[in-house]
């Protein structure tokens, strides 16, 4: 049996979809976007900034079935702008929120056709 997630602390699906599902042991987030609540495309924050609030989106989520990043497995990390920069700077701040996690999880980073944000990130975890 599949189960929706849902979080005040994470920006409410824009179109039908759930937060996250958790199905047997894993755990399926959504994209979250790196844009905060009052902003808007012209006003959105760099990319370090918009990298910490889809972490925190998606620590938010896994956190309604008491898990954190030490649980993902799996990350997709879309950037609208894809080059040695703007990845550094995802780099940095992704680092610092996986830096006491043992086993970093599998990544993939893609320049993607955002709208609205130039970071979004998926993840699955696996949980007990």
């Amino acid at each position: 049996m599949k189960e929706a997630i849902q979080t005040l602390n994470a920006p409410k699906p824009s179109g039908p979809y759930s937060q996250g599902v958790k199905k047997d042991q894993f755990i399926f987030v959504s994209g979250q976007d790196g844009v905060q609540p009052g902003e808007d495309e012209e006003n959105r924050g760099s990319i370090a900034e918009q990298t910490e609030a889809c972490l925190d989106h998606i620590k938010s989520i896994l956190s309604e079935k008491d898990a954190d990043l030490n649980a993902i497995v799996h990350m997709t990390c879309h950037l609208a702008d894809l080059n040695g920069q703007t990845v550094q700077e995802f780099n940095r701040v992704y680092e610092m929120y996986f830096r006491n996690v043992e086993v970093k999880p599998a990544r993939i980073t893609v320049g993607s056709q955002l709208l609205g944000t130039d970071v979004e990130i998926t993840a699955i975890a696996a949980v007990e």
